[in-house]
C-alpha cells in the first residue's frame, strides 16, 4: 500500500471518530432525578431550567423531576424556599439527585394589638379600662415595686455629684469599698438573669445560624466575630439586636469574601 493510500486512510479514520465523539456530545438524553434539602428530605414544587434549551420541569411531591438535557447543558433549580442552585447535567447524569440549601428571610417587627387596629384604639381601651387588682392586692398585703431598687444598689445615685454632698462618707465608701462594689455587682447580675439568658438564647449557635444561614466554621467563625464587635446587650430591643447581627454578617461577609 502507497504512502499516499494510508494517509487517505488514517484521515478518514479520525474524521469518523470526530463525528462520533460530536454526535455522543449532542445525544440528549431523558433525565430523571430528585431534589433533596440539608437533612436529605425531598423538595417538592421546585423549577428545573435547562440554562441552554431553556425547557423547564416541576418538582413531584417525591420531590422527582424529568427533563431533557445534553451532557454539556447546566441546570438552575429555583424554589422560595431554598437557594438558588446551578448544577452540570452531566454530574446529575450520575449522581441523579441536587442537595439545595434553605433560605431564611429577614421578618420585619410586627406589632399586635389586643383592642381595635391601632394605636388610638388601643390608647382608648386602656384608658377606659378598670385597674386589675392581683389577689394579694384584693386580700390587702402589701406590694413591692418591681422597677424598685435599694439605696444602696443604686449605681447611678451611689456615683452622682448629689450624694457626694449628702453624705461624702457613705459616697467614698460605696464607691470604692470592695464588697460594697462586688454586693451591687451580684445584686444586678440576679436581677438581670432572665434578660441575660434572653440574650445570650439569641447569640447562640443555632439562633445566629437560623439569622445569618452560615454553618459549620463560617459560623463558628462569625460568631466569635460577633461577641468582639457587638454593641447591643441585655437593654436592646430584638429588632435592635437582629439588624446589628445582619449588619455585622455582611461587614464580616465582606471582609472574608464570603458569598451568600
Amino acid at each position: 500500500m502507497s504512502f499516499r493510500n494510508i494517509l487517505l486512510f488514517c484521515l478518514l479514520l479520525a474524521a469518523s471518530r470526530l463525528s462520533l465523539s460530536a454526535q455522543a456530545g449532542d445525544s440528549v438524553y431523558i433525565l430523571t432525578a430528585i431534589v433533596y434539602d440539608e437533612g436529605y428530605h425531598p423538595v417538592p414544587a421546585s423549577h428545573i431550567v435547562n440554562m441552554n434549551s431553556h425547557q423547564g420541569s416541576v418538582t413531584d411531591s417525591l420531590g422527582i423531576f424529568r427533563i431533557p438535557v445534553h451532557p454539556t447543558d447546566t441546570l438552575l433549580l429555583r424554589n422560595i424556599a431554598y437557594h438558588d442552585t446551578l448544577v452540570s447535567a452531566r454530574l446529575l447524569l450520575l449522581t441523579k439527585h441536587i442537595t439545595v440549601k434553605r433560605k431564611y428571610y429577614p421578618l420585619p417587627e410586627a406589632k399586635v394589638f389586643e383592642w381595635g387596629s391601632t394605636y388610638g384604639d388601643f390608647k382608648d381601651a386602656l384608658i377606659g379600662m378598670p385597674n386589675q387588682k392581683s389577689l394579694g392586692e384584693s386580700m390587702g398585703f402589701p406590694v413591692q415595686d418591681p422597677d424598685y431598687i435599694p439605696f444602696e444598689m443604686n449605681e447611678a445615685y451611689l456615683k452622682s455629684p448629689l450624694f457626694l454632698l449628702k453624705s461624702p462618707v457613705s459616697y467614698f465608701y460605696y464607691n470604692f469599698n470592695k464588697e460594697a462594689k462586688s454586693a451591687r455587682k451580684v445584686y444586678w447580675l440576679n436581677k438581670n438573669l432572665d434578660k441575660q439568658k434572653w440574650f445570650d438564647e439569641i447569640l447562640s449557635l443555632e439562633s445566629v445560624s437560623s439569622i445569618t444561614g452560615l454553618s459549620g466554621d463560617d459560623l463558628q467563625a462569625f460568631r466569635s466575630y460577633l461577641y468582639q464587635e457587638i454593641k447591643c446587650n441585655i437593654n436592646c430591643s430584638e429588632l435592635q439586636i437582629y439588624t446589628e447581627i445582619y449588619i455585622l454578617r455582611d461587614i464580616y461577609q465582606g471582609m472574608h469574601g464570603i458569598e451568600e
